[in-house]
């Protein structure tokens, strides 16, 4: 049950002259004009234009959060930046204003759109605060306002021009026309909304007619940039547009659905194509139809999640209200006296800015909004699809009616609400518990502090955190309050408040089972029947062949990053040139980083194809490099070393295949633990000879069709990251380097981390215990965090406790305080040769259930709950074939030209 927070009578006038006293810049979110701090996304055309923009997902909403985190210096506790982020980046409701050119010194935005009311009374009265002390230096231009249309919702109705392209691929839609007069057509409720946001359609003949000069200026201006594809498109749009559209009454049907998940497909798997508002020369055609909603609009202020997109704005103003909760009676809402007292009730309403943030708000806005106009008919939810299924930057809906409160709207606000309820628990249990931790849990397969609280459970957990009766009382507690404050055509009283509250909750209750059919927790696990929870800590080198078109190599290495987590507490990655070996975006650990660097432009610029000695070169230059610094810094390493190769049709010459061979035995002994791994077009199989196990390393990849079926890259790339998430984590003496010259001996370690139910695998090459030596071993060793199950194999790659395959070559211990030493004395007796003898593998396990004491508040703990320990090598040597093995060829290089002269 939700703990019942603390009765606050907080007078108008006292939160007047408290948001004086922080001054003007603490609420102007609150004003009726785009924020003077969010002007430099609307003015700048590089950061409006949607398809520049970074995409909008879960995992870069958290690599912004945790950038403001670690940001040095910073002070601000989980509440303070919640609240900081919502006042400095949130303004819900912006949109452009029809007919208002984009001239110097008029801005054609405002928050005008309904749902800014809700915004205001929330930011003004329920979740003030300030954003005076964020660190905006932080965050680059791109960083600052993804983070601002990530948070604000806002929906554009505006005709687009493409309506017949996307909207039939978002479902079977059928025109459907918004009455001009209460007598049109059929009958209607005398409460028909008429709220000023809203717009009324045009007579179907003039709106075909404004949606083909519409398309005739959209294809003139991008016909120099169309792909073929979609010149195709194009013209089989113009002959669809000549026919009349049907018009029906019939609900419009649901976006295509992706295996047990509600969310619509992506729509194409180009970047976009659509153009943006602002981007035509000549708006005026758009401006013509200035009471035209499109066939399916584009929804702000969404984030893509595995489990279903979210309102990211919701997520932060739960989290922000349920660690400062508030109820609030409605006398101290209300802006004057006289209007509480006509609402005045024999049990006072009291409004919780949890339920106000979360599901309450929203439905308050479909009481007031939509079942004056529906009584027989209450809807809620509008599922959508993305344009893209990994560039989530355009998400369109598949209707343009009962828009009040969105698929988008229900995930978040059950989602938010369930965070409300329990983070005061959470922070009260972790001390030190961040924004970025919270999200990061809960968007994932692991769950905050268990796998029961967590996106894919939501559903299940919806009765739970939101008992009806509870949900109800809320929803006419703050409908009451925002009729006072919605401008309106009609004027409500509070029975029917009362009544059209409890009818918008009933539909909710409806659909969410029936309709919200999200993937589940299972369907979406990495490994079948198996929690595991497995995470990703590699060093990537992705080699790109830019004889690839821009939209397949961005779609494929964005979808392996997000999947292979990359931040510092994860992977890094370097991306690079095929064709030279040229680096492209140097050694990162942000994602933001690639998308803002690997452009179209930057494609362009690069040579296509693919030249495999080029590779080699450059890779063994960034290999020395790392091992250099692995060197200097007494880094043991604990991620692996992979290079990821994406050709397209090129083969590898004869020549270039003997050098290769001849250079992958000098990686084999200067790089042992580097691992590569092929995706090529056509015949994966000319790539064979170049890996160490041709059944894991080499994967076919299929040019990306243009149309919207996702499975084009998820199910291409589900082998190739499955791969990559298996490969062991490098241990290496660091004493080596890059020559494998070792001047001293001795102990070196590092810290690990572990959560509940994850495991770590390592590898161990035999270059570092190959001869003898004295009290040679590795030890994990327990820091008293939690009890670790530690299990080593010299067969097994990835050894378990319970696994049922080669159990008489696994042996396991736990460890909590104490250590699991292997002693490594004498691991390869008997072996004459580095390579015969087998590499140590070992595994570290987290508890099944996190321990009751959460202690890991150090900025390396990716969660509150990781158990750390310490893999210590002592006395480890350094032992390598290289140089012998570059003597070999050069004495074979010399032979060969001395062959050549006496011929």
């Amino acid at each position: 049950m939700m703990k019942r927070p603390v009765s606050v009578a907080l007078p108008l006038l006292a939160t007047l002259l408290l948001l004086l006293a922080h001054g003007g810049v603490a609420q102007e979110n609150v004003l009726t004009r785009v924020a003077p701090s969010m002007l430099e996304c609307y003015e700048n055309p590089a950061l409006f234009e949607r398809d520049n923009r970074l995409p909008m997902t879960m995992n870069m909403l958290i690599e912004l959060i945790r950038k403001v985190e670690d940001t040095p210096g910073f002070q601000q506790d989980i509440r303070q930046l919640a609240i900081a982020l919502l006042h400095r980046f949130r303004q819900d409701g912006i949109v452009r204003a029809p007919g208002v050119p984009n001239i110097s010194g008029v801005l054609p935005f405002s928050p005008t759109e309904f749902q800014f009311t809700k915004h205001r009374v929330l930011f003004s009265r329920l979740l003030p605060g300030n954003a005076v002390n964020f660190p905006n230096a932080t965050l680059g231009p791109e960083e600052r306002c993804a983070l601002h249309f990530m948070l604000s919702n806002s929906i554009d109705r505006r005709v687009r021009g493409d309506e017949n392209i996307r909207c039939s691929q978002l479902s079977q839609y059928r025109a459907a026309r918004v009455p001009r007069e209460l007598g049109d057509e059929k009958p209607v409720s005398r409460f028909r909304s008429n709220y000023l946001g809203d717009s009324e359609m045009l007579a179907q003949p003039e709106m075909d007619r404004i949606r083909q000069q519409i398309k005739k200026l959209r294809k003139q201006a991008a016909r120099l940039e169309m792909d073929p594809d979609e010149e195709l498109h194009e013209g089989a749009e113009d002959e669809e547009a000549t026919e009349p559209e049907e018009e029906a009454a019939a609900p419009v049907e649901a976006a295509a659905e992706d295996g047990e998940g509600g969310e619509g497909e992506p729509l194409e798997e180009d970047g976009g194509g659509e153009a943006e508002a602002g981007q035509i020369s000549d708006v005026s055609l758009v401006d013509i139809a200035s009471n035209a909603i499109s066939q399916c609009p584009v929804e702000n202020g969404v984030v893509h999640t595995t489990w279903g997109s979210v309102m990211a704005g919701t997520l932060l103003a739960g989290i922000a209200a349920g660690l400062e909760p508030q109820t609030v009676q409605l006398r101290d809402l209300m802006t004057r006296s006289g209007e509480y007292r006509s609402r005045q009730q024999a049990q006072p309403l009291r409004v919780d800015n949890r339920w106000a943030a979360t599901l309450s708000g929203d439905l308050a806005e479909v009481a007031l909004l939509h079942v004056p106009g529906e009584l027989n008919n209450v809807r809620v939810g509008a599922p959508g699809a993305w344009n893209h299924s990994v560039a989530t930057r355009w998400y369109f809906l598949s209707q343009r009616e009962h828009l009040q409160m969105t698929d988008t709207e229900i995930r978040a606000g059950i989602d938010g609400l369930l965070l409300a309820t329990n983070i005061a628990e959470w922070r009260t249990r972790a001390n030190g518990l961040r924004l970025s931790q919270v999200l990061d849990m809960y968007y994932s397969q692991r769950g905050v502090f268990n796998d029961t609280v967590r996106s894919c459970n939501r559903r299940d957990l919806y009765t739970t955190v939101a008992p009806m009766e509870q949900l109800r009382d809320q929803t006419v507690a703050f409908s009451t309050v925002l009729e006072r404050e919605m401008q309106m055509a009609f004027t409500m009283q509070q029975p029917a408040i009362e009544m059209f509250s409890r009818q918008a909750t009933d539909a909710l209750a409806n659909y969410i089972p029936t309709a919200l059919n999200d993937l589940t927790c299972e369907a979406t696990a990495i490994v079948s029947n198996d929690p595991t929870v497995w995470r990703t800590a590699s060093d990537l080198y992705i080699f790109i062949d830019a004889s690839w078109t821009y939209r397949d190599v961005y779609s494929v290495v964005t979808h392996i990053l997000d999947s292979v987590d990359v931040g510092r507490f994860g992977s890094t990655y370097t991306i690079l040139n095929a064709r030279d070996g040229s680096v492209v975006v140097n050694t990162t650990r942000s994602l933001a980083d690639f998308h803002m660097i690997y452009t179209p432009q930057e494609h362009e610029r690069l040579p296509g194809g693919f030249n495999l000695p080029n590779v080699f070169r450059q890779l063994r230059n960034e290999t020395n490099n790392l091992m250099s610094e692995e060197r200097r810094t007494n880094n043991l390493s604990g991620r692996s070393k992979i290079a990821l190769i994406i050709v397209n049709l090129d083969r590898v010459s004869e020549g270039d295949t003997n050098f290769a061979i001849q250079h992958l035995q000098i990686f084999r002994e200067e790089v042992p633990d580097l691992r590569f791994i092929y995706l090529a077009n056509g015949d994966a199989g000319r790539f064979n000879r170049f890996v160490r196990d041709e059944r894991r390393d080499v994967f076919p990849l299929r040019a990306l069709e243009s149309g919207g079926v996702v499975d084009t890259i998820r199910v291409q790339l589900s082998p190739v990251i499955h791969r990559l998430q298996q490969e062991p984590r490098r241990v290496v003496n660091p004493r080596c380097g890059n020559n494998w010259v070792q001047e001293n001996w001795g102990s070196n370690s590092m810290n690990q981390f572990v959560e509940p139910r994850g495991i770590n695998f390592y590898r161990l090459h035999p270059n570092y215990f190959f001869l003898e030596g004295n009290n040679r071993r590795l030890r994990i060793q327990g820091h008293g965090f939690a009890h670790l199950t530690v299990c080593h194999s010299r067969w097994v790659e990835r050894p378990r406790q319970n696994t049922t395959e080669n159990r008489d070559s696994i042996e396991c211990r736990t460890i909590n305080t104490d250590a699991a030493d292997i002693d490594l004395s004498r691991a390869c007796e008997g072996h004459s040769v580095i390579h015969s003898c087998p590499p140590l593998f070992v595994s570290v396990e987290g508890p099944q259930v996190a321990p009751s004491v959460i202690r890991c508040s150090e900025p390396e703990c990716r969660f509150p709950d990781n158990a750390r320990f310490a893999i210590i090598l002592d006395n480890m040597g350094c032992f390598s074939g290289a140089s012998r093995t570059v003597s070999s060829l050069l004495m074979a290089a010399l032979a060969a030209m001395l062959l050549v002269l006496f011929k």
